[in-house]
């Protein structure tokens, strides 16, 4: 499994990955322990840390991750370790939030880390949890991402996750960075060209100079181009599903 974002270099995910992390960072209270599942590279742990004063764990299934981590990214209450997602080593109830992103789909096994998310939640705990919306990210019909062993539809991803936690809420990512422009404006006509085959492939500094003389925005992406939504035709039109799932009883 290895489909990890590069933080430190802008492309089509940033972006979205970034905005993940920007909304769960403003429940995290000052006395949250917090599990970051599937950190990766790290970055959004680190966010996290620096919300709390309590411990702040990033776990990845990745030795190499992990140790980049180590490196990358320090503060007093922080630490990685190498993790599997489906028998987590840490005692009931040990977390306040636990984040996992872009991370159920890569395991069979899904429904084990489910439920180690919420064995390892406090009771009034939170889990963060995003994951591709099958029709959108898939719409050939079959798994088109290598790594993705399985997606979901909303109502059969809704099912899941309702026979684990106690209070679900499914919200779609959605793309707005448009929204507000209108028909077809310079900023979508240009980003329209730019994503045409073989067009594509022209450097992204010249993409940059295009796309900020059109709408003022770097060509990718940005972590203020999405928002949330929680109306279930906006959501089913979604490529990503972001779940707020509550653990309310031992």
């Amino acid at each position: 499994m290895d489909e990890r974002l590069n933080a430190r270099v802008d492309s089509p995910w940033r972006g979205e990955h970034f905005f993940r992390y920007d909304y769960v960072e403003r429940f995290i209270e000052p006395t949250d322990r917090v599990l970051d599942l599937a950190c990766g590279e790290g970055y959004g742990t680190y966010r996290m840390s620096q919300r709390t004063s309590r411990e702040v764990i990033g776990c990845d299934i990745s030795e190499d991750a992990v140790n980049y981590c180590r490196g990358a990214w320090q503060s007093p209450n922080l630490s990685y370790r190498v993790a599997d997602g489906t028998a987590l080593d840490f005692a009931d109830g040990h977390f306040d939030k636990v984040v996992s992103f872009e991370t159920i789909e890569h395991t069979t096994e899904y429904e084990s880390m489910l439920g180690e998310f919420y064995r390892v939640l406090k009771p009034g705990g939170t889990a963060f949890i995003s994951t591709p919306n099958f029709p959108i990210s898939s719409p050939r019909g079959y798994i088109e991402n290598p790594y993705h062993t399985q997606e979901w539809r909303v109502d059969e991803l809704r099912s899941i996750l309702s026979r684990v936690f106690d209070e679900v809420t499914i919200y779609g990512q959605q793309y707005s960075r448009h929204e507000n422009g209108g028909g077809l404006s310079a900023g979508k006509l240009t980003e329209w060209f730019f994503n045409q085959r073989v067009i594509r492939r022209l450097p992204i500094s010249l993409k940059n100079r295009v796309s900020n003389a059109t709408n003022g925005k770097l060509f990718y992406p940005q972590v203020d181009d999405f928002r949330l939504v929680l109306d279930e035709r906006e959501v089913e039109t979604c490529i990503t599903l972001f779940c707020v799932c509550k653990k309310e009883r031992d």
